[in-house]
């Protein structure tokens, strides 16, 4: 079986497609079960020699998000040569709140011009998504509320994110070494983290975590907060002293490891329907780097539960769990470390084959309705 990954980031934002199609694809290649190509979205539209070719010898295109205007038509032409057509998506974008600064291109159809200024899409993109999602032969998801929501449209399938285990490596020394664990790093500072995209605002808002980080840092003067990305609002919006927080720049996917490790305690704050419809990725990435975290309760990160810490959603709920981890830091570290071991679990190596039995049961499926076609390929 050869699948090829339509991806959609640009180099410069590059993070869902490693974890939706490089991710697996890389894994599939080890375990020798199938053959796996990326192929940029912008190369399958421009129809470019070796996108053609890639695409050609593939059984199944997996054509990730961006189901919109000439992707519409890339769809039905290569469904017309007998592919089977999978879109791959990890984001709610119908239920986007206003304050996703992508929320504006999805529902305004607000698309920002390379020489400036705005080009209006019409139909807005999330009518042209959803018109997408009809003329594929099925859907793959990291959310089991995103497959349940989409599932009157075409068949949907929930396929987890999964650790890339060259990135993510298991059999490294702590970088902390072996020896003492003192509640406080050499300079006095206990780091409490997250990092993420611009559409996390409402997250930290609604959630409670920003007024019980400002009560945390009020009767902790040793805590600094990190927040890794871009999205400043977020700092701006924690209103504690600038010695007490901090942002960092986003770093390519390979280096984020390392800037997880040098936290004490990380966040995973979940708030409102768009939350709902997340993946565990974060607190899978604490789990993997030996981190103790702390995150919404709910169906994103309840397999999740053994590993971390799990809060209702009030500021005095993540007040209480976050002064808790500070008190007993040491030995949460431990327990993290100890931990860590759980991660090889969910890697892509040892995920590989399910993900293949789940595109392996759509293209069977695909096929069995298509007989014709199927015998005039064979006779070819």
């Amino acid at each position: 079986m050869k699948l090829v990954y339509i991806t959609a980031d640009n180099p410069h934002e590059w993070n869902s497609s490693e974890w939706r199609c490089a991710v697996p694809a890389r894994a599939i290649n080890r375990s020798g079960l199938a053959h796996a190509a990326l192929v940029d979205l912008r190369d399958w539209l421009a129809g470019t020699r070796t996108a053609q070719i890639t695409c050609r010898a593939a059984d199944i295109l997996i054509v990730q998000r961006n189901l919109v205007g000439p992707v519409l038509s890339a769809i039905v032409h290569w469904k017309a040569q007998g592919k089977t057509i999978i879109a791959e998506f990890d984001d709610a974008y119908d239920q986007m709140p206003d304050s996703n600064p992508a929320y504006a291109y999805w529902h305004k159809g607000w698309m920002r011009q390379p020489g400036g200024g705005y080009e209006v899409l019409t139909p807005t993109p999330i009518e042209q998504f959803t018109w997408g999602l009809k003329l594929c032969h099925a859907a793959t998801m990291p959310s089991q509320r995103l497959a349940e929501d989409w599932a009157h449209l075409l068949p949907t399938h929930f396929v987890p994110n999964v650790l890339d285990p060259n990135v993510y490596r298991f059999d490294e020394r702590d970088p902390r070494g072996t020896g003492s664990l003192a509640l406080a790093r050499d300079d006095g500072r206990i780091r409490i983290g997250w990092g993420g995209s611009l559409s996390h605002l409402q997250s930290f808002t609604d959630s409670g975590v920003l007024a019980a980080l400002q009560r945390v840092c009020r009767a902790r003067p040793e805590v600094e907060i990190v927040v890794h990305g871009n999205d400043g609002r977020l700092l701006e919006a924690l209103k504690v002293s600038h010695e007490q927080k901090t942002l960092k720049p986003w770093v390519p996917y390979t280096d984020w490891p390392a800037q997880l490790r040098a936290l004490d305690i990380g966040l995973a704050p979940l708030s409102g329907s768009y939350d709902e419809r997340r993946s565990w990725i974060k607190g899978l990435e604490y789990l993997a780097v030996g981190v103790p975290w702390i995150a919404s309760d709910g169906l994103v990160y309840a397999g999740l539960r053994p590993y971390g810490t799990l809060v209702e959603n009030s500021a005095y709920a993540w007040e209480r769990a976050i002064l808790a981890h500070i008190e007993t830091l040491d030995e949460r570290r431990l327990l993290a470390r100890a931990n860590r071991a759980q991660a090889a679990r969910f890697t892509a190596d040892v995920m590989a084959p399910e993900i293949l039995k789940t595109y392996a049961a759509i293209h069977d499926r695909v096929q069995a309705n298509q007989p014709a076609f199927a015998a005039a390929e064979q006779e070819a």
